[in-house]
């Protein structure tokens, strides 16, 4: 056994992959389990998630670009969470707005606590921004 063997750092991580390992298995290399992944999504905060393969015919009209950004992609995640109902129901429109603003800044801190859990696990992840994407204007057909 050499030195770097020894190291606790290499310890640890060999631990924590393979508890990962067991965890997100589902008993096949290289597939996830739905239910460890919706307790992830769950446990950064998310109220629901759903998830589907790129290789869904759902998907077909989105997965160039989504290889394009990132070519790793074996699977999507959607999260939800929830708004304050009072806040979306009310006719101010600034009542409304700082809701809307304020569950958008709660969705990308969950998105980004998911990919932080996921790349612990020694999954690859990223989670894009949940606005509008500064790179609009690689999506014209998709703008309407």
């Amino acid at each position: 056994m050499s030195k770097m063997d020894e190291h606790p750092s290499v310890i640890n991580y060999y631990k924590k992959r393979s508890a990962a390992g067991a965890a997100v298995g589902a008993g096949k290399p290289g597939v996830l389990s739905a239910a460890w992944l919706r307790e992830v999504c769950r446990e950064a905060g998310a109220d629901d998630s759903g998830f589907v393969g790129i290789g869904s015919p759902y998907l077909s009209g989105e997965k160039d670009d989504i290889l394009a950004r990132f070519p790793r992609t074996k699977s999507l995640i959607s999260i939800v969470c929830r708004m304050n109902r009072g806040a979306i129901r009310t006719p101010a429109r600034s009542v409304s707005n700082l809701e809307f603003h304020h569950t958008g800044d709660r969705v990308n801190e969950v998105a980004r606590r998911i990919v932080s859990i996921l790349e612990e696990n020694g999954i690859w992840a990223l989670n894009p921004p949940m606005g509008f994407p500064m790179e609009m204007a690689d999506f014209p057909g998709n703008i309407r």
